[in-house]
C-alpha cells in the first residue's frame, strides 16, 4: 500500500500570534521535526499542506477553511497516485515514531482508516472517491460544522485506535503561547 505523508502547515496560527510551523525545538523548526517524523517511516513520500520554499508543498485551493481546505488540496493533487495519506498537523512536536508507526501498522492490518480515538490527530485516510466526495462537499457547505474533522472520522467510519493513557501529553496541539511554553517544558524534561 502507497502511503503519502502530509504536514498540515497551512493554517493562519491566529491563536499563537506567529507561524507555528517556524518555532523552534531545539533549534530545529516544527515544521522540519514533523518531515523528519514522517520522513523516518515507511511512506512513499512527505508533502506539507502550506506554503513553504524548501518543502514539497501543496498550497490550498480554499484558503482559510482550515485543516479540511488543506486535505482537499492534498486529496485532489494526490488522488491516483497513492492509496492512503497520513496527516499530521505541524503543531504536535512531542509525538514520536512509535506512535505514528503503531498508525501505520494498524491500517496495514486493517485496510482500512485510522486515528486515535481520544485524538483527531495523527490519523490515516484511504484515498478513495468516497473522501473526495466528502471533502467536496464539505467545502461548499454553509455550515461550519460540515468542516468538522470529527464528523469525517465518523461519516467515512474510520477506525479508532486506542494508546496508553500515560502517553496523552504527547498528543497535544500547541495553539497558544501558553500551550507552546508547556510543551517546551515538556520536552525540557523528557530530554532531561
Amino acid at each position: 500500500m502507497k502511503i503519502a505523508g502530509i504536514v498540515l502547515a497551512g493554517g493562519l496560527s491566529s491563536r499563537m500570534g506567529q507561524d507555528k510551523a517556524k518555532l523552534l525545538l531545539e533549534e530545529q523548526t516544527l515544521l522540519s521535526r514533523c518531515v523528519n517524523l514522517l520522513e523516518s517511516l515507511d511512506l512513499q513520500h512527505v508533502y506539507v499542506s502550506g506554503e513553504y520554499a524548501q518543502f514539497d508543498c501543496i498550497a490550498d485551493q480554499h484558503p482559510q477553511l482550515g485543516p479540511i481546505g488543506g486535505l482537499h488540496a492534498c486529496v485532489e493533487q494526490l488522488s491516483g497516485l497513492y492509496d492512503a495519506l497520513f496527516i499530521m498537523p505541524v503543531d504536535m512536536p512531542l509525538l514520536q515514531k512509535a506512535d505514528c508507526a503503531l498508525l501505520v501498522e494498524k491500517y496495514q492490518e486493517l485496510g482500512h482508516g485510522v486515528f486515535y480515538q481520544q485524538v483527531t490527530f495523527p490519523m490515516i485516510l484511504p484515498l478513495n472517491q468516497q473522501l473526495k466526495e466528502y471533502l467536496a462537499e464539505a467545502l461548499i457547505s454553509p455550515q461550519k460544522k460540515q468542516r468538522s474533522l470529527y464528523r469525517l472520522l465518523k461519516t467515512l467510519k474510520i477506525q479508532p485506535v486506542s494508546y496508553q493513557k500515560q502517553d496523552d501529553f504527547r498528543f497535544q496541539n500547541s495553539n497558544t503561547p501558553q500551550e507552546w511554553k508547556t510543551c517546551q517544558e515538556m520536552f525540557a524534561k523528557l530530554s532531561d
